[in-house]
């Protein structure tokens, strides 16, 4: 395999978007682009999350905090409605209906955890006919720990392409999820680790030079908000919440369904953002 398709854990800091402070400029633009005050902002976030915002909490999450991944998609559907509604329960469920019926119809699925999510479609189905595979998250199990390595050196010797990007082991942002989850300092950073030599030395070091030239690996160092799969025009992904693992997290299975806008465009910005960062040689 060629030195370009591994990335070293041990490579050089390179330049990092800051994601927090973007995800700030994201909501305060949301809010903006709807007129709105933080307290009115707020009652329609809270509507359409299920469990109550507080002004305080918006003016925070636009200066100081990082809004967590359900709030920026919730604003992202409010932004993308038409007029703004009624501050109203039923204004705020008529706008979720509106927007996720028509201008959000590649949302194929919304599942409670990864789990229900492959009882209904197996790991192995989404891969095994795709021409292009994208991944980030923290330990990316989806991919390490599902799929049999042979299976998966299969796959990319039947012409697949594959970039996965995991959080990088012993860095500052996986010992902060290791704390936000409850796991004893380097449980994750071991997990990943792991997963990480599984990718390298038995399916990247097992590869035909051809072959090889489909895979690439990285890491990236960054404030952990979603984990994203990217298969040829289906997304699978989950926000990371507190104290939840990333397993147990809620779940949207998304359909490229237009040639940009949409769910699944702004996925694949998130994940074209953290790669363009990634660490390299």
């Amino acid at each position: 395999m060629s030195d370009a398709a591994v990335v070293s854990l041990h490579a050089h800091a390179s330049y990092r978007p800051d994601l927090g402070q973007l995800a700030r400029n994201q909501l305060a633009a949301a809010r903006a682009a709807k007129s709105l005050s933080h307290s009115e902002f707020a009652a329609l976030l809270g509507t359409m999350l299920g469990w109550p915002v507080g002004a305080e909490a918006v003016e925070a999450w636009e200066t100081t905090a990082v809004p967590p991944g359900d709030v920026l998609v919730a604003a992202e559907l409010l932004v993308r409605q038409g007029p703004p509604a009624a501050l109203t329960d039923e204004g705020a469920r008529d706008a979720l209906t509106q927007i996720v019926g028509d201008r959000f119809a590649d949302l194929a699925g919304v599942y409670t955890s990864r789990a229900e999510l492959q009882a209904e479609l197996p790991v192995t189905e989404l891969f095994d006919t795709a021409s292009d595979i994208r991944a980030c998250g923290l330990s990316l199990n989806m991919l390490c720990q599902t799929i049999a390595d042979g299976r998966l050196r299969e796959i990319i010797e039947e012409g697949t392409t594959l970039r996965c990007l995991f959080l990088k082991p012993y860095g500052r942002f996986i010992a902060e999820r290791e704390a936000e989850e409850g796991y004893p300092e380097g449980r994750l950073s071991a997990l990943t680790a792991m997963n990480l030599t599984i990718m390298q030395e038995r399916v990247a070091a097992r590869l035909s030079p051809e072959a090889s030239e489909r895979l690439q690996i990285g890491v990236y160092d960054s404030p952990i908000r979603f984990n994203i799969f990217l298969i040829d025009q289906l997304c699978v992904a989950q926000p990371y919440l507190p104290e939840v693992r990333g397993v147990d997290s809620p779940t949207l299975l998304i359909r490229k369904r237009r040639p940009s806008g949409g769910l699944y465009a702004t996925f694949d910005q998130v994940f074209s953002s953290l790669w363009e960062g990634r660490e390299a040689e």
